[in-house]
């Protein structure tokens, strides 16, 4: 995926089967909706070289705004490989002459915003989003951080440590992991090498000198874009942001000089081999720059032949032949030559078949033509993409600083649009033979290792063991999995609650109280908490659900009693202090709004409502605005303390660590959590007038479509079918997916979902359609329920589910901390401390009649609900002024 591709085809790397989030238009053709949208940017140039770009949306009173600065880790020159660009993302808000790092946060915090930032290979970019009333408030941050960041000593010694956690963290994932093998092979020159966040020993050797000379000469305001999009005036913001920024005085900035790499005049392959559960490879090729007319053609490549679930690859490796997991297609055209790839996970014992199955159909490319029709749909998914962008305020401003950064033309995703319909059937077999040869590819391959034990001589100890449930001294369940791969820890405290425990006055206070719980404690400020784990590279965060809440971290082994004795001090010393409820109150306020600019929320909302009547499953975990509102500090301190009890809690320890060793820590840490049970009020859902049709309008520019039936709780015997059943529906390789989509055009996306708990949940089709469109798809969706219902899937469709499923699994069996949570959870659940750990057998036990007979039971034309959002008549008739 080309750089530019990044804010702009989302859809050509992932499955096809859309977000909720996506949006279109039936008044006008994307390109049309394009070029509206794009007519209300506003471009400004300061003479000290900023480019100031201002788009106006009054869609909502949200703004985002974003600094790029063009450096990234291929700009570190006599630093290169250090990570220095990675270091300035992690030092610019620790501080500046008149801002401490806790001013920084606390002040975008109380003005309701989101900070972050994040570093690429040439560019670095500062973005926050908050309400449109305070966006002065993140401008005056922001700008005062890049102008005056101090990089204090202190800091830097700590987000020196940060930053090697990270890059152990990184070496756990495996993904990461054959991503740095990929480009460390493939470049053998060019600085694309190296990764992003460099490499430990270098990047020790460097000095806070070193730091803050590289950020004084590559930080500079004529290597800097300022975007903002939102509810503001773009004359306004111009005034503004030339008042905040006129202090930026231009510095010297000698050129960073970029060396090529050489044609690969050989096929190259690496391998690394580790403790994995699947096998993962990517082929890669050398291609093209940005501005290469080559550029769209590849990219229309990618979207045809590993885009999507009906692309070529998916088709015939995946579901035909079923040799890998998933498989995909990517082209990444930054501003340097970049790289075509494929990559795809599969079980180890195929990995022979799986390399010469990828070699066969990329020759079929050169004997089967692409064909007009694959190009069309490959626009039509481009043209899908483009809209995703004009969703949000956060989309609509990356897309902005994206096209002035790679093309110098805020409106350069419009000019896209035009490459790719030029892209011919030609063009995709020029490209194949100039850039897809044998001498031009790189492989890489992360394998499990195979290491042989001669029988006469004693195995090994397993680095990794099977859980184990202990109890603590006061009674509470310990679930412990041994995982000595490496040197870190997972632990999740967990307590029944979460929306089951609310009531229709406070609903949303599970949430609100979680997310309070490391905001200050009888010893610690919120401050001192993040201090106290960040100096440590830990982790800490809180959840809250339907069914529960708890506090999830991690941390280096040796740093294990430290993190234990802060979790059980947010448990059980919370103050709640009334500055972090004000801003917890406006932060959940805005996530409720938020909701209310997404159609698919809009139209599940509905099915809440008729299917769950007088019953907390028709609300959302963070509330409504009159419950948030009303909300007390005593309302959150009695909330927690019914809830905090020995007999309500689980604890799940999961890393390099033995059950001894964890329970020992884990008995000290939370030995004062009191006594007792926390019962909750059980809630019959109320009786429902099935079935019955809801529709409204939104100010939206798409139509959803949802079908649903009231489905099973947690231990129904039923749940594994259902699963298969849902994955069976879902994505455009499905039966109903190719009938709606491939060979109709009713739908951008289409699928299920289900969502079950302690209570019965629900069964949900959707998709995201037009409106002249949705009887059509609701008549084909009838008729694909009464073909499961009455003939049951085919065989390849069930061993196409299992197979996903099991495959999902297996990826999860690397993950120590979604097993922590999941574990603890399904202790509380009643499901057993292992629930997770035997999915696959049961998963595999479950057979086509299963999933007929289930259906049947779920999928009763008496019991559904008819959901749909349709565009409003009033946003229509706006489109067709515009």
């Amino acid at each position: 995926m080309s750089a530019r591709l990044a804010f702009l085809l989302p859809v050509l790397l992932i499955n096809l089967a859309l977000p909720p989030s996506l949006s279109y238009t039936t008044a006008h053709s994307p390109a049309d909706v394009l070029r509206a949208s794009n007519d209300r940017i506003h471009r400004f140039t300061m003479d000290n070289g900023i480019i100031g770009l201002v788009k106006e949306d009054r869609s909502a009173p949200v703004t985002a705004i974003q600094i790029w600065f063009g450096t990234g880790s291929i700009h570190e020159d006599e630093y290169l490989g250090a990570g220095l660009s990675h270091y300035v993302e992690h030092m610019i808000f620790k501080g500046t002459p008149t801002r401490t790092p806790g001013d920084i946060s606390r002040e975008l915090d109380a003005a309701g915003g989101r900070v972050n930032a994040y570093t690429s290979v040439d560019r670095t970019v500062f973005h926050v989003v908050l309400p449109s009333a305070n966006w002065e408030v993140g401008l005056d941050v922001l700008s005062d951080a890049v102008m005056n960041a101090t990089f204090p000593e202190d800091e830097w010694e700590r987000e020196k440590t940060v930053i090697l956690q990270e890059m152990a963290m990184g070496r756990d994932d495996p993904r990461r992991e054959l991503s740095k093998l990929l480009w460390n092979t493939a470049f053998r020159v060019h600085p694309y090498q190296h990764p992003i966040i460099g490499y430990e020993e270098v990047f020790l050797q460097t000095t806070r000198e070193d730091l803050l000379g590289f950020f004084r000469r590559h930080y500079t305001p004529d290597n800097m874009i300022f975007a903002i999009a939102g509810d503001v005036n773009p004359r306004d913001v111009e005034k503004k942001v030339r008042e905040a920024f006129a202090p930026f005085a231009r510095r010297a900035r000698p050129p960073v000089i970029i060396p090529a790499e050489p044609p690969q005049l050989a096929p190259r392959t690496a391998r690394k081999t580790g403790v994995y559960e699947v096998s993962r490879a990517s082929w890669a090729w050398h291609s093209v720059p940005l501005h290469h007319p080559d550029a769209a053609a590849l990219d229309v490549l990618a979207a045809i032949v590993g885009g999507g679930q009906s692309a070529r690859l998916v088709l015939e490796i995946r579901d035909r032949q079923q040799l890998v997991h998933d498989i995909s297609a990517w082209s990444y055209t930054p501003g340097e030559p970049g790289l075509f790839g494929i990559s795809a996970s599969f079980d180890p014992e195929k990995e022979a078949d799986v390399l010469s199955a990828v070699q066969e159909e990329m020759a079929r490319w050169h004997d089967v033509p692409f064909t007009e029709e694959e190009i069309a749909k490959a626009r039509r998914q481009v043209m899908v993409g483009t809209l995703v962008d004009l969703q949000t305020m956060r989309g609509q401003v990356h897309n902005v600083a994206s096209g002035e950064f790679y093309a110098g033309d805020p409106r350069f995703s419009e000019r896209y649009l035009r490459w790719i319909d030029q892209v011919t059937p030609d063009a995709l077999q020029d490209v194949l033979r100039r850039y897809l040869r044998e001498e031009n590819q790189t492989t890489a391959l992360l394998t499990p290792e195979t290491a042989v034990i001669d029988e006469e001589e004693e195995a090994e100890e397993p680095l990794i063991r099977e859980p184990v449930r202990l109890t603590l001294e006061n009674g509470i369940p310990l679930i412990v999995r041994e995982d000595r791969r490496l040197p870190l820890t997972y632990v999740t405290v967990a307590f029944l609650g979460g929306q089951l425990s609310e009531q229709e006055e406070n609903q949303g206070i599970s949430q609100f109280m979680a997310d309070l719980l490391t905001r200050g404690t009888e010893t610690r400020t919120a401050r001192d908490i993040a201090e106290q784990l960040e100096s440590l590279g830990t982790g800490l965060a809180p959840f809250s659900g339907q069914h529960s809440f708890g506090l999830q971290g991690m941390s280096l082994t040796e740093d294990l009693d430290q993190l234990l004795e802060v979790m059980a001090d947010c448990l059980l010393n919370s103050t709640f202090p009334e500055e972090e409820i004000t801003r917890q109150r406006a932060r959940q306020l805005a996530d409720i709004r938020a909701q209310r600019e997404r159609p698919f929320t809009q139209a599940d909302e509905m099915v809440r409502e008729i299917l769950y009547p007088n019953h907390p499953y028709r609300w959302t975990p963070v509330g409504n605005e009159v419950s948030i509102t009303r909300l007390t500090r005593e309302e959150l301190v009695a909330h927690l303390e019914h809830h905090l009890r020995a007999g309500n809690m689980a604890v799940s320890v999961f890393g390099n660590i033995s059950p001894e060793e964890a329970r020992e820590k884990a008995g000290a840490a939370f030995a004062d959590i009191p006594a007792g049970d926390a019962p909750r009020s059980i809630l019959a859902i109320g009786p429902r007038e099935l079935p019955i049709r809801a529709v409204k309008r939104e100010p939206r520019q798409q139509t959803i479509y949802l079908m649903a039936f009231p489905g099973v709780d947690l231990k129904d015997e039923r749940l594994e079918a259902l699963d298969i059943l849902q994955n069976a529906l879902s994505g455009l390789s499905s039966e109903l997916g190719m009938e709606v989509r491939e060979k109709r055009g009713l739908v951008y996306f289409v699928g299920a979902f289900q969502r079950t708990g302690l209570d019965p949940g629900r069964f949900v089709l959707y998709a995201g359609t037009f409106e002249e469109a949705v009887d059509e798809l609701e008549e084909l969706m009838i008729r694909e329920i009464e073909r499961i219902v009455t003939e049951g899937l085919s065989d390849d469709e069930l061993a196409r589910a299992q197979e996903q499923i099991v495959g999902e699994f297996y990826a999860t069996l690397q993950d120590n901390a979604a097993l922590s949570q999941l574990s603890a959870l399904n202790e509380l659940y009643g499901l057993g401390y292992d629930h997770t750990f035997l999915r696959e057998e049961r998963i595999r036990r479950v057979t086509g009649e299963d999933v007929r007979q289930a259906a049947k039971s779920i999928l009763d034309h008496d019991q559904r609900v008819i959901s749909i959002v349709y565009p409003s008549k009033a946003n229509q008739a706006e489109d067709d002024e515009e």
